[in-house]
């Protein structure tokens, strides 16, 4: 048995239904009870950033000029209640989110039918663009426009997932919506996972069959809590942030529980480039140059927590290439090294802004970036000698309108849901990119980024290298300002064997066993 524990308050999840659950990765909970038609391998390493099938039996070829996807099911299927599972599932599924007002209909509006759904959701009937027969085991998805990411929308938390007759179209409660996976939730207080009777191993690759005979979510009222109970042998395995003292031991005592991971993760300072000073490129090279990404690190939680970075795509994702001109003596590594505060001064005296005036905005509650990052970066640009007030308001109180009128604020974090750049660098530096906040367009990028999603699945290298340049402009042209990337500590027993992490899902709980 594993018993997994939250670490900022009881963190028991606050549904379990697959239409609403958006709490730890795929193999960590919802993917141990539910398949999706896709997934990414269920491997440790780079083979875990591979799609594969998973209830159906290939991945199809978009047809009709990338508006169309077809599907032919694995045969011989059961939910966990003993139901066969039928292509109509998936149209059952998908017309629930939008019934139930699910925040993962927001991925499949491309479906044609879904407007409607949007308008009038429990009227919801997606029949014109998901094409089911369950007499021969298909589904085929009509979209009205390409749509080049459709297959990593699919992936997407148990969004996707199918559901068999008889599920309300309501929030389940402490009832459990039947799934196909090896496991089936059986207790939501304290939530209990067992292994489902009716379930066969059909894809090694894509759902293996799990070790643990059941699996049990703990909720604790802290961090230390989850540490104590993991060192007392009352716990395997520990989802949350591992406290930095607590750390710190463990790192000279047993450094075997404590694994180190990267993320598809990038914290950053987004530069509002409509408004002065920050509409001048040598301003935003500026802050660039001044920037002390160690630093930054630090506040993070040090090396094994956060790693300096200058641009926006992430180690490990395709299109990656280092790259850092924000350096004393930039180097072929493209590492940062150290900070160039003289380059930085010597921006700013040409740019003319000396002496105007900054606001920084930050959050002292945001979650993920430390409150301290913001006064941080308030205090490397007056060392620039600009003016600088600096605001610090709960993450509630900051709307749309107000980031419109942003300078700049010290809350940009994102984690990637899946590993490839258009799942947000389109979104964050689009024109119309809904992240983006207004403050950066560029219609010749938006002209790149849309070439290299369609280039994604027809020619992936030509795909790879055109990501490439497209992160190399938007390190140039300094729309943000990266900082760091940040790497996912797991705490384990000493009991535990067989830890493997995913670098998509994180740590594959089902994969592990306890001596």
């Amino acid at each position: 048995m594993i018993d997994n524990l939250g670490s900022n308050g009881p963190m028991t999840p606050a549904s379990i239904d697959p239409a609403f659950y958006s709490y730890a990765f795929n193999p960590q909970f919802t993917g141990l009870e539910y398949d999706l038609l896709v997934t990414f391998q269920q491997s440790a390493g780079a083979d875990g950033m591979r799609l594969v099938p998973d209830l159906a039996l290939s991945i199809p070829t978009p047809g009709n000029g990338g508006t169309t996807y077809s599907f032919r099911l694995r045969p011989g299927i059961r939910y966990s209640d003993g139901q066969p599972l039928r292509a109509g599932d998936f149209r059952r599924g998908f017309e629930r989110l939008f019934r139930v007002g699910s925040i993962g209909a927001s991925l499949y509006t491309g479906i044609i039918g879904a407007t409607g759904c949007v308008s009038h959701p429990r009227g919801c009937n997606l029949s014109q663009g998901i094409i089911t027969d369950d007499a021969v085991g298909t589904v085929a998805f009509r979209l009205t426009a390409p749509d080049p990411d459709f297959l990593f929308k699919l992936t997407e938390s148990a969004y996707s997932a199918p559901v068999p007759p008889g599920t309300p179209d309501r929030e389940a409660g402490s009832r459990t919506v039947p799934g196909t996976g090896p496991y089936k939730i059986v207790a939501v207080s304290d939530t209990e996972i067992v292994r489902n009777p009716y379930f066969h191993e059909w894809s090694h690759a894509a759902q293996p069959a799990g070790y643990p005979d059941s699996i049990v979510w703990q909720a604790v009222p802290t961090a230390q809590a989850a540490v104590t109970a993991i060192e007392q042998g009352r716990a395997d395995w520990f989802f949350g942030q591992v406290p930095i003292a607590p750390y710190q031991q463990l790192q000279l005592t047993d450094p075997a529980q404590l694994h180190s991971n990267p993320t598809f993760a990038v914290e950053f300072v987004p530069l509002n480039t409509n408004l002065p000073p920050f509409n001048d490129v040598r301003v935003r090279q500026a802050l660039n140059y001044a920037i002390d990404r160690a630093e930054i690190a630090e506040l993070y939680g040090g090396p094994s927590e956060a790693t300096p970075t200058c641009q926006p795509i992430v180690p490990g994702m395709p299109g990656y290439v280092s790259y850092c001109p924000y350096t004393l003596h930039p180097g072929s590594s493209g590492a940062w090294s150290t900070p160039d505060l003289a380059r930085a001064r010597q921006l700013v005296a040409e740019s003319g802004t000396f002496g105007e005036r900054i606001e920084v905005w930050g959050e002292p509650d945001e979650g993920f970036v430390p409150p301290t990052a913001a006064p941080y970066v308030a205090g490397v640009l007056r060392s620039l000698g600009y003016r600088v007030q600096l605001h610090m308001v709960p993450f509630a109180t900051v709307t749309q309108a107000m980031r419109t009128h942003f300078q700049l604020s010290v809350d940009g974090d994102w984690l990637a849901p899946y590993p490839d750049p258009s799942s947000y660098l389109p979104q964050f530096f689009g024109c119309g990119g809904g992240n983006g906040n207004g403050f950066y367009c560029n219609p010749g990028l938006d002209r790149e980024m849309q070439r290299a999603m369609q280039l994604e699945s027809s020619d992936p290298r030509e795909s790879r290298a055109l990501w490439a340049s497209i992160d190399r402009q938007l390190t140039d042209d300094a729309v943000w300002v990266p900082t760091v990337t940040l790497r996912e500590i797991d705490l384990t027993s000493r009991r535990l064997g067989n830890y493997q992490y995913n670098p998509v899902w994180g740590f594959l709980a089902d994969q592990s066993w306890v001596r």
